[in-house]
């Protein structure tokens, strides 16, 4: 088994694979686990902030208790905390390799910085060839499970966002994926459609827990998870430099705009739910989405790892009847 190398979002996680490395995605260890708040509450004991972003806390606990001495910092593109979390773990002595994604999307600069990841694990375009070749085959199945959630209706909101946010890094293991999501459609057809008003979701993965089962128990359908959909690179580019070109969510709001518009014509997507993450600098892009979707959006904030409380409950369930009004 190879040596696991974690990372704070996603990076082009090809690169582990080829050079031998078994790829995680930290955020969806904090997030998966049965009790993550106890995450948080070890930074929080570190001397983590209250106001600070509880995903950041989250993987801050997961390095401090998990046996990964090595991470990949996006120190742009992602979180503006980045830098300061990396200065810690480093000072923790946990070995920190920075990746940046330029805001202006220069592919020169993107590729430089895939060219030192791919020097830093001992990886040459001939063996990265080859297993970007097999991580395609899986990522030609997620196409196909997200169809299935817009298109043929056979696949929840909330299976849609799991199987596509696990993307990020395939859970260490591409082959077993490409396996477990096959089954995963041959059972999904075997269904029937599933009938909601349609909902797009966009934004960051939300940390609140039991959201998409609530939305689909009062009769919504969420058809389109944007940030993870983007997770799994459903664009097919054979060059890894314009596919993490392409890849929208580290570039800013403008790269993200015409996706989000395209997918509300094409999935017939009634209304938009944007989830913002407390205390992070995302939640000012509401302003532009806002003024820019001609649909309509309820803006929810969440904080903790936390099942939905009443005030949201009842936010959600007067924003899906609106829709159903509308529809009617």
């Amino acid at each position: 088994m190879g040596k696991i190398i974690g990372f704070t979002t996603t990076i082009p996680f090809e690169i582990l694979f080829a050079g031998g490395y078994i790829p995680c995605d930290l955020n969806n260890i904090f997030i998966t686990d049965s009790e993550p708040m106890h995450f948080i509450e070890k930074a929080e004991m570190d001397g983590f902030h209250k106001s600070m972003c509880n995903w950041i806390k989250g993987i801050y606990g997961v390095l401090m208790e998990k046996d990964i001495d090595s991470v990949i910092a996006v120190m742009e593109g992602d979180c503006s905390n980045t830098q300061a979390l990396a200065e810690i773990l480093q000072f923790k002595g946990i070995h920190v390799i920075p990746f940046s994604y330029p805001y202006d999307r220069d592919r020169d600069v993107i590729r430089r910085e895939i060219d030192k990841l791919m020097g830093i694990f001992g990886v040459d375009y001939e063996k990265l060839k080859t297993t970007e070749s097999e991580i395609e085959d899986v990522r030609e199945i997620l196409r196909k499970i997200d169809r299935m959630t817009w298109d043929d209706n056979l696949v929840t909101g909330y299976e849609n966002h799991l199987w596509l946010v696990r993307s990020s890094d395939m859970l260490g293991d591409y082959r077993m994926y490409h396996r477990m999501a096959k089954e995963f459609i041959d059972e999904a057809r075997k269904r029937r459609p599933i009938d909601g008003v349609r909902i797009g979701f966009i934004g960051v993965p939300p940390i609140v827990t039991g959201l998409y089962e609530f939305i689909e128990d009062i009769g919504g359908h969420v058809v389109y998870n944007e940030t993870q959909r983007q997770f799994s690179m459903p664009f097919k580019e054979s060059d890894i430099v314009e596919r993490y070109r392409t890849y929208t969510y580290p570039y800013g709001i403008f790269s993200r705009l015409h996706d989000i518009k395209t997918e509300i014509k094409k999935r017939d997507i009634k209304g938009i739910i944007h989830y913002v993450q407390a205390f992070c600098y995302r939640v000012m892009e509401d302003v532009i989405l806002r003024q820019t979707l001609d649909c309509p959006i309820l803006t929810i904030e969440g904080e903790l790892p936390r099942p939905l409380d009443a005030r949201l409950r009842l936010r959600l369930e007067a924003f899906i009847e609106m829709l159903r009004g509308q529809e009617g």
